[in-house]
């Protein structure tokens, strides 16, 4: 191929926008030196701006708590204004010179800091810096400042997410150890041994509870155990309080009642809506948790499985009792063995007139709840008295009987 016949694109000419980006760089390249001594200069004032931080740093309460050394701000100030001006210098983030942003931001997460000030602080340095190198400059310079500004913000930005970063670690192990703990002096509360009233108001210490408050305690499903695990974990980043234990066939969750009555459910309570358990609403003491417990789990054994909430005492006391008889007498089956010989269809008549009775305790009310004559209601009543013995219509036997039917 002949040299003539190579077909060459003709040099793309540049745009305003990349001149403008070019002359750009190329002023900031050139800018750069006096950018540098300007920030130079700052450093050598880190005290100064060390005092401007702090005060500026009064209108942040949680800074004049006495959550941290005045002393020790002091000194934190100055080596955070001396981290980012070093970085700045050095075209570099704070985290590639120094473990001082993870550092202070796990200080400050255990001194109790709350984040949004801690935020809040962080960023001042920015202010202060700023206003220190308009100090320092001339006229000259405001072109300086503008072309390099960037370079400063984007260094305390890195700096102020390495500090938040840290501090939200360091606030989930925290939460974490926390947690471990209380699950070890939960278990410890049902031991088999039991506690002197000493070991109780350490426990009530490590749970951040008053030993003699009043508890609701609920026993749920193994199952369960996910979902109200998530559930206190929800409660717990809301400042509410819910314990679970899981122990054996089960899963305990407790809480402290509030102090002074709600309006409607409290917030545990009704997160745990959708979940069936058996609940003790009043367990004076937290001594009493534990037996508060089993009892608890007897409830939650009597659900049926298309039923769903908190079921309490005296909502189902009837199965609890019955469930109780049964496993030691087999109550049930012998108070009801006389209906053994009738089909299942007239069985099942029967003892649906019978149940419908008992709740209503009025032979009208069971005929218009049925869709049937009275004589039909007295007629099913006599029969299942007939194969049991139990003449519903009779207190004492009506109870024996609710409690067969339970």
């Amino acid at each position: 191929m002949l040299e003539s016949e190579i077909s060459t694109k003709p040099e793309r000419k540049l745009g305003r926008k990349d001149l403008a980006v070019r002359n750009l760089a190329k002023r900031k390249q050139e800018t750069l030196p006096r950018w540098r001594e300007l920030i130079v200069g700052a450093m050598r004032n880190t005290d100064d701006l060390a005092t401007a931080f702090l005060d500026r740093l009064e209108s942040l309460e949680a800074y004049q708590s006495g959550l941290v050394d005045q002393d020790a701000l002091r000194d934190s100030a100055r080596e955070s204004i001396r981290l980012i001006l070093e970085a700045v210098t050095a075209g570099a983030t704070t985290t590639q010179l120094s473990s001082l942003p993870s550092d202070l931001g796990r200080l400050r997460a255990r001194q109790g800091i709350p984040v949004e000030d801690l935020v809040t602080a962080v960023r001042l340095d920015f202010g202060i810096i700023w206003s220190a190198l308009l100090w320092r400059a001339n006229s000259a310079d405001m072109a300086v400042l503008a072309l390099h500004v960037d370079s400063l913000w984007n260094v305390v930005d890195d700096y102020a997410r390495a500090v938040h970063q840290s501090y939200l670690e360091e606030k989930a192990a925290m939460a974490a150890f926390t947690r471990d703990e209380q699950q070890t002096y939960l278990a410890e509360l049902f031991g088999p041994a039991g506690l002197v009233p000493s070991k109780i108001e350490q426990i009530a210490r490590a749970l951040k509870v008053d030993a003699d408050a009043t508890f609701r305690v609920v026993v749920v499903d193994p199952e369960a155990s996910q979902a109200v695990h998530r559930i206190a974990n929800t409660l717990a980043a809301g400042g509410e309080q819910l314990f679970v234990l899981n122990q054996s066939g089960r899963v305990v969750v407790l809480w402290p009642a509030p102090r002074t009555p709600t309006r409607g459910l409290e917030t545990q309570h009704r997160q745990l809506q959708d979940v069936a358990g058996g609940m003790v609403a009043a367990v004076s003491g937290l001594a009493a948790v534990p037996a508060a417990a089993n009892t608890a789990h007897e409830i939650f054994r009597t659900i049926r499985p298309d039923e769903h909430g908190l079921t309490t005492l005296t909502e189902a006391w009837a199965r609890v009792t019955k469930g109780r008889l049964d496993d030691q007498t087999d109550f049930s089956a012998h108070l009801l063995s006389g209906l053994a010989p009738i089909t299942d269809e007239e069985r099942e008549r029967i003892l649906e007139t019978v149940r419908a009775y008992l709740a209503t305790g009025s032979v009208t009310d069971t005929a218009a709840q049925l869709f049937c004559h009275r004589n039909t209601v007295l007629n099913r009543l006599g029969r299942f008295e007939k194969l049991t013995s139990l003449n519903v219509t009779v207190p004492d036997q009506a109870a024996l009987a609710l409690l067969a039917l339970a």
